[in-house]
């Protein structure tokens, strides 16, 4: 069915969808599926009934479409190139091996990096803070340095 929204929602305002089924030679329920999946709203039950009566009814607006709604928010809202959507927890233990790596020497560059900016760093100190976080995770829960609640997995290594 080669129909524009905008017209299947002027046919559907005005007549009733037997008629415009039967003016396009399909069923009344193959019209309410194309209404639904062009999201075309429907009069509501007893519409047609009201307005044979001369009772003033309000259609239903033609609202955007969400498909076009859901593609504009993609592009709004898509992430930069290398951004990595971190956890609250692991932002603190990136946070906590910049710390360390930087008190220890480690040079960042000409970088300033924060925990969600992980990606933009140069493989070899990615590794090394992965590594920091790896082995010290332990130490910094217990001293205090990252606050957080770890749960199972962490009595087998305290043990």
């Amino acid at each position: 069915m080669d129909i524009s929204r905008e017209e299947l929602f002027a046919l559907i305002g005005e007549n009733p969808t037997v008629e415009v089924a039967r003016d396009m030679g399909i069923s009344d329920v193959a019209v309410a599926k194309l209404c639904a999946r062009l999201q075309v709203p429907k009069p509501p039950r007893g519409y047609w009934a009201r307005v044979e009566a001369g009772q003033a009814t309000p259609r239903p607006p033609l609202r955007a479409f969400r498909d076009e709604i859901e593609e504009r928010r993609k592009v709004l809202v898509r992430p930069r190139p290398g951004a990595v959507g971190l956890s609250p927890t692991q932002r603190k233990f990136v946070d906590q091996a910049l710390l360390e790596f930087v008190a220890k020497g480690g040079d960042l560059g000409t970088k300033k990096v924060v925990s969600n900016q992980i990606r933009d760093l140069p493989p070899e100190i990615a590794t090394q803070l992965l590594l920091l976080i790896q082995n010290r995770y332990l130490a910094w829960v217990k001293t205090g340095d990252v606050d957080v609640a770890l749960s199972h997995g962490t009595d087998c290594l305290t043990r």
